[in-house]
């Protein structure tokens, strides 16, 4: 007999991680509840997201021949600029998308079953308008398209802080860049900056903004549904990899959900599932510190720390009852660890 039917609620990659997640497992349904935000125009893909996105999708050359950056210069907290290797793949979240979907081997179906888990990954999904949420900060990112300056490296990415934020910029074509600012309006970060500024030629309308300030659902999960994706969380940008903190969820969800049909105990699978998605919060918090204690002693890096040491003050109160795991991922999977 088949399982009950889940229902995968949005379009982003989320989504469609846990659509290919569950091919051949379950019934799964895409209402497609699209997220109330533009895409972004160019993203990085680290190594291992790019491994893991091909794992999920079992196609293991799926990036090839996409545009690399090789080359990542810091500048931060006033000091000398610093050249690191790097391998990324640059591309825009619609096309990537647009990737993702064309290996999904199962169309989704629509049934009227009822239901026996929904998966929200979209924080615009009905259901979830009204839940609790919890934001550490206010800060917002700002991305321009650029013309780049003739000496500017190709393949390369460049991040900087300023007195009243920081900039992270990045080639996308032999001579086209993608800018992206927090804090103060790019033009005003440029006036400031000792290291990006000289690599832009020239700074286009703005493109598109969102939300760069970590923020959680207050409950993540309940008995019938999970959230994962931007549904559950968002990072930093400064710190966090959005493709691959919302595969990494996708795969805790399908999981967790698998686990229970299988016949796991409900509560201790979702308190599990909490457990998991909230040190992996925590840890982001964690590093995202280090970066906003600096030099600069302004109001813009002030009031960032207090929302970082205010999500890590909630995050580690919601985790004093953290008990011992109880399960293991193994692959795709959990496995309830022997006592």
């Amino acid at each position: 007999m088949n399982a009950p039917p889940i229902c995968v609620q949005g379009a982003g990659v989320a989504a469609l991680c846990c659509l290919r997640l569950l091919e051949g497992q379950a019934q799964p349904i895409e209402t497609r509840a699209e997220a109330k935000r533009g895409r972004l125009p160019s993203i990085l893909v680290s190594p291992s997201t790019q491994k893991l996105l091909a794992d999920i999708f079992r196609v293991p050359h799926l990036f090839d021949g996409m545009p690399r950056i090789r080359q990542r210069v810091v500048a931060w907290c006033s000091r000398e600029p610093v050249a690191l290797p790097h391998d990324a793949v640059v591309v825009s979240e619609d096309a990537l998308l647009q990737l993702l979907n064309s290996h999904l081997q199962v169309p989704p179906t629509h049934t009227a079953a009822p239901l026996d888990w929904t998966i929200f990954t979209a924080r615009s999904a009905p259901a979830l308008l009204s839940a609790s949420h919890c934001d550490f900060g206010a800060r917002s990112a700002q991305i321009h398209p650029v013309d780049l300056a003739l000496h500017a490296e190709p393949e390369t990415c460049w991040i900087e802080s300023c007195p009243q934020g920081w900039l992270f910029l990045l080639t996308t074509g032999p001579a086209s860049g993608s800018l992206l600012s927090v804090g103060d309006s790019a033009a005003s970060l440029l006036a400031t900056s000792s290291l990006i500024a000289a690599k832009v030629q020239h700074l286009h309308p703005l493109a598109g903004e969102f939300p760069a300030h970590p923020r959680t659902l207050a409950q993540l999960c309940a008995p019938g549904w999970l959230a994962c994706g931007s549904a559950a969380m968002a990072f930093d940008p400064l710190c966090g990899e959005g493709a691959g903190n919302v595969a990494r969820e996708a795969i805790l969800a399908c999981a967790a959900v698998r686990a229970i049909q299988e016949g796991e105990s409900v509560e201790a699978v979702l308190f599990e599932y909490d457990a998991r998605l909230k040190l992996g919060f925590l840890r982001h918090l964690e590093n995202c510190r280090d970066f906003y204690v600096g030099d600069f002693q302004t109001e813009f890096w002030r009031e960032a720390l207090r929302g970082i040491e205010q999500g890590l003050a909630w995050t580690r109160d919601q985790l004093v009852t953290r008990q011992s795991p109880k399960f293991r991922l193994v692959g795709f999977a959990l496995d309830r660890i022997a006592t």
